[in-house]
């Protein structure tokens, strides 16, 4: 049985009057049932930060997403809490300093969403570096001619395979990547702050950021939140790209100099720049990114699949471990 799913099966019949959890951004549906049949929950409105903080009051432990920001101010307001969770794999949101110093654990789910994030990073990879083109309506009838024309006209210039992936940050989702991307028949270089044991590296080989930068047909973002990285991809860094790169970025949006992957983008229409995560969210209306036909923007969605978001949610069984005296299986702090 994978160890991130969960049997439901063992529900009390009443919640726990003494156990309040306040909920403020929405789960899946079974995790939050689960929850509720065993705590008092309190779903608190998405966005409304002033009612979290009422909510609050009474909050023996809080569950927060993406958008939910866990600072000093919050625990203020929290005087009864023993445990706060992350319903995704990024802490990037919460004051872990803060919370350490009340002694409150956080809990989140690193693994639950690696899968997704990898399919997504390969299918946007592959639609862009190979593309498929189906048979149109406008084609048929097809005749003999045509069809022979379809088939020259389908020859793609480019494939995965032998072509060389730069992954940027090879941690749990990047080391995947890494993997997958070997069966594809790609060669993998990685950039990571740690130096990682060759035992962990699945056959790939370790890359200084110029070197990756410059030798890299496509470019995947992996890294976590620290401010270091901020402005990581930088005019420097695309000064250095392959004129026809493909570049992903699903790991957090200020990692992005906005204004320099413009510059490029412009100059260099045979790449492409294919961004999940923005700064801020939702994309600025003024983000010179709208309007340059080689940037693909998706609304942070390398996650969203429904396995994904349920096994995020299930970060509610750590909650009640927490609460109820228990060890939780997975802690952040």
């Amino acid at each position: 049985m994978n160890p991130n799913m969960h049997n439901p099966r063992s529900a009390p019949p009443t919640p726990d009057p003494r156990l309040a959890v306040v909920l403020a951004e929405p789960i899946a549906d079974e995790p939050r049932r689960w929850l509720d049949a065993r705590v008092v929950l309190i779903e608190s409105p998405a966005g409304n930060r002033q009612r979290l903080l009422e909510h609050l009051a009474q909050a023996h432990a809080l569950i927060v997403r993406t958008y939910t920001i866990v600072d000093q101010e919050l625990l203020d307001h929290a005087p009864n809490l023993r445990v706060i969770a992350r319903a995704g794999v990024g802490l990037d949101n919460i004051d872990l300093d803060a919370c350490k110093a009340r002694s409150i654990p956080v809990v989140h789910t690193p693994h639950a969403n690696t899968s997704a994030v990898v399919e997504y990073v390969l299918t946007m990879m592959l639609r862009t570096r190979r593309p498929i083109c189906p048979i149109a309506p406008s084609d048929r009838p097809i005749d003999n001619a045509h069809w022979h024309a379809l088939r020259q006209s389908a020859i793609t210039p480019r494939t995965c395979i032998g072509a060389r992936l730069g992954v940027i940050g090879f941690g749990q989702i990047g080391s995947a990547l890494g993997r997958v991307a070997q069966a594809l028949g790609m060669e993998v270089v990685y950039h990571d702050l740690r130096d990682i044991p060759k035992s962990d590296r699945h056959g790939c080989t370790p890359a200084s950021l110029p070197e990756l930068a410059k030798t890299s047909d496509v470019i995947s973002v992996h890294v976590d939140g620290r401010p270091g990285n901020h402005h990581l991809l930088n005019g420097p860094f695309f000064d250095q790209l392959k004129d026809d790169v493909i570049m992903l970025n699903t790991s957090r949006g200020f990692v992005l100099d906005t204004l320099a992957a413009a510059r490029f983008a412009r100059a260099h229409p045979d790449a492409t720049l294919i961004l999940d995560v923005h700064d801020p969210e939702p994309i600025a209306p003024d983000s010179p990114l709208y309007t340059i036909d080689n940037v693909i923007c998706t609304p942070h969605i390398a996650a969203g699949t429904q396995s994904a978001k349920e096994q995020m949610s299930w970060v509610v069984r750590d909650v009640l471990r927490v609460l109820t005296g228990r060890a939780p299986e997975f802690s952040a702090s």
